[in-house]
């Protein structure tokens, strides 16, 4: 009552001084405080709330009422009713005398109509009734404000609440397009292992990039790069892609690395950026990977390059017949009149490259398993020892060297005019691991000599 009176007398103090500036009277309609009204007044509004018959507190409140409208006060009576019945926890009357009270105090009654609704919400155990004092809540703030900030500021009082009511928050906030409070609540739940699937589904809720990067970046911070990337690729997350990337070079997984690159480049093709693409394909032919490189200068309309990377690729298999139409076609004859001078020599050397493969083939594999004392993953010890047992077997080892011998004696026949040749038939040797270890690396004389090999020397 003291804030009505307040307000009053602010509202006449103002009235007055306005219309004593401009040297008029006050017009018909400004408020006519008389005490003695408003104090009857307020006394029939506070018998009629201990009023049970409901003719005999319409009658009370409508008397009232008269005599707020004598006073030129109709809208401060309906808010000092609203109050009463808001006092007496019916919101839903004082509601509608608030509605009466003026469109310059509706945001600040549905206000409070709406906190008073949630408040009860909380307090409701019976979920029918809880439900309901949550749908009024809302209805008075979405008013007072908009349906928006009305579930923000509902999933605001979930989330002061703590974790355990998150899930409503999350719910609420949703609907409102709160999206700081939804990453909010992401982060709080990865700040927790124990929560990191939670703050992970939390992060794509709103099915943005930037909340698949953080439920990417969760996993890949955790090493767990599979699920990392099921992240990053559902929201084309490139960054995440290159991290990926970065992952299988170290673990040398090429074949993996290079389809996840293709993935990277045709993003960044997408997006018009060559320079980029061009920074791949400059890496790849840095790692002599002709398969990548060559790819990625098809993507950058770069047709020498990719035919040049194309022809490379078959060296490194030694598939000297589609090497050489491409070398032909690509401007490249010395190459290929290299490879026709030395077809014999390197179809033999071919031929080796194919057993090295099978013989690599044959060797027992060793898989690996998480020690249940130590949770550290180790080597199977028994496929270790098979490994070991071939290696040191005399049959292997002679096996192994022999060949590798051939390509040596081989790759002294080999006569080119241009050294491109020699080069690239030198590395697609070198990929076998006994090659580096029994010959010399550059020009493929014997390192070690047949009585001296060990297990060591020819082991892939």
């Amino acid at each position: 009552m003291l804030r009505i009176l307040l307000c009053l007398l602010l509202v006449l103090g103002l009235t007055s001084a306005s219309y004593s500036q401009k040297g008029k009277s006050n017009p018909a309609n400004a408020p006519k405080l008389d005490q003695k009204k408003l104090a009857k007044a307020n006394t029939m509004i506070a018998q009629a709330m201990k009023e049970k018959d409901k003719g005999k507190q319409g009658e009370l409140i409508n008397n009232a009422l008269e005599l707020y409208r004598d006073m030129k006060m109709f809208k401060e009576g309906n808010i000092a009713v609203g109050d009463a019945f808001y006092n007496k926890g019916d919101f839903k009357t004082a509601d509608r005398f608030y509605a009466k009270g003026g469109k310059e105090n509706k945001t600040e009654m549905k206000d409070k109509i709406g906190k008073a609704y949630l408040e009860d919400a909380f307090k409701e155990s019976d979920p029918k009734l809880q439900k309901k004092a949550f749908e009024n809540a809302f209805k008075a703030l979405s008013k007072a404000y908009t349906p928006a900030e009305a579930n923000r500021m509902i999933g605001n009082e979930f989330f002061d609440m703590g974790i355990d009511y998150y899930p409503q928050a999350l719910s609420y906030y949703e609907k409102a397009g709160y999206n700081e409070g939804i990453y909010l609540i992401g982060d709080l739940y990865a700040a927790k292992p124990e929560n990191i699937e939670q703050g992970a589904a939390t992060y794509i809720m709103l099915k943005e990039r930037e909340g698949y990067k953080k439920a990417g970046d969760l996993y890949y911070n955790r090493g767990d790069l599979v699920k990392a990337m099921e992240y990053y690729a559902t929201g084309g997350v490139i960054e995440g892609y290159q991290k990926f990337a970065t992952e299988l070079k170290k673990a040398d997984k090429m074949k993996e690395y290079i389809q996840v690159v293709e993935i990277i480049t045709d993003t960044l093709r997408k997006r018009n950026d060559m320079d980029a693409i061009s920074e791949y394909a400059i890496q790849a032919e840095r790692d002599n990977n002709y398969t990548l490189a060559s790819s990625l200068y098809a993507k950058l309309g770069n047709t020498k390059l990719e035919k040049q990377y194309a022809a490379y690729n078959h060296m490194m298999g030694l598939e000297v017949i589609l090497a050489k139409e491409i070398f032909n076609s690509n401007g490249n004859e010395d190459i290929a009149e290299d490879i026709d001078r030395n077809i014999i020599v390197l179809t033999d050397m071919q031929q080796s490259l194919f057993v090295l493969k099978e013989l690599e083939k044959s060797v027992p594999k060793v898989s690996s398993k998480v020690n249940i004392n130590t949770g550290v993953l180790e080597y199977d010890k028994n496929d270790l020892k098979l490994r070991s047992q071939h290696y040191a077997n005399p049959a292997t080892q002679k096996s192994i060297a022999d060949v590798v011998y051939g390509v040596s004696a081989n790759y002294a026949k080999l006569k080119c005019k241009n050294a491109k040749l020699q080069g690239l038939t030198r590395e697609a040797m070198l990929k076998f691991r006994p090659v580096k270890n029994i010959l010399d690396n550059y020009d493929f004389t014997k390192k070690i000599i047949p009585i001296n090999i060990t297990p060591a020397a020819v082991t892939f």
